[in-house]
């Protein structure tokens, strides 16, 4: 018998944390969170693995510096993954890493915190671009998830979406409760008792705002020609998101015609 263990790649301002309450309310103390450096690439793949084999009696691991990797590479030494990941608009996310970092307890000082604390929007947007190997405001998904296939040749929204088919499970924060339901559904296959309750925590934006009218206000504050910036920026990233949401979208149009 396989070992199965459930391991959430916490994409930051992804709903990542509410994801974490969900596992660690299911798994109790056999919930583990751990941070990795997040280069060199094979480093820190070792380094979760090696984590993985040491947690021997752990079911739930979450990490938001894990790196995606061949995740069925680990079935060949008996232990079955099944990897969580979450997607969101890339522009909405950002604002949201934004808002958090600039609010974020003052006794936590973090190189997010410091520029967000001290800028606008378009300032830390700004900023970050100019840093060296920061993703966190230009294809930020993409980046994530082509590491799946870091080794091969290709461009990374190429690896991205290759990653996407490979993935059993993506979530998508805009349609959470859909992908609690359909995680649930996956997880319980191998834990039955597993139920995954909604909760919302860390939540920057009113989610009940529909997404046009918070590209408005974003689009209003940064002015056209830097949020067009904004957009060329993260184009992929876009791409990446709106595969996603079509995923969802068939599966709900399949839920109403009662379609297996």
């Amino acid at each position: 018998m396989k070992r199965v263990v459930i391991f959430h790649f916490h994409l930051f301002k992804n709903a990542g944390t509410s994801v974490d309450t969900i596992l660690e309310k299911n798994f109790g103390d056999k919930f583990v969170q751990k941070e990795f450096a997040f280069y060199p690439y094979k480093k820190n793949i070792q380094e979760v693995i090696n984590w993985i084999k040491e947690e021997n009696g752990k079911i739930a691991f979450s990490s938001h510096t894990a790196r995606l990797f061949d995740f069925k590479s680990l079935e060949q030494e008996g232990i079955k993954i099944i990897p969580i990941i979450f997607i969101r608009h890339p522009i909405i996310r950002i604002q949201s890493a934004y808002l958090f970092e600039r609010d974020r307890q003052k006794d936590i000082d973090t190189l997010g915190t410091a520029i967000a604390r001290n800028t606008t929007l378009k300032g830390y947007i700004d900023i970050r671009w100019h840093l060296p190997n920061d993703h966190q405001c230009a294809n930020f998904h993409v980046n994530r998830f082509s590491d799946m296939f870091y080794e091969e040749e290709g461009d990374i929204l190429s690896k991205a979406l290759k990653a996407l088919k490979e993935l059993p499970f993506v979530g998508l924060v805009e349609k959470f409760e859909d992908s609690i339901k359909r995680l649930e559904g996956l997880v319980k296959e191998f834990f039955p008792e597993f139920k995954a309750e909604i909760v919302y925590k860390n939540v920057q934006i009113d989610p009940n705002v529909h997404i046009e009218e918070r590209l408005k206000k974003i689009k209003q504050e940064l002015g056209t020609e830097f949020y067009e910036r904004l957009i060329e920026r993260n184009k992929e990233d876009i791409t990446l998101w709106e595969e996603v949401v079509k995923l969802y979208e068939y599966e709900s149009f399949n839920n109403a015609l009662h379609i297996p």
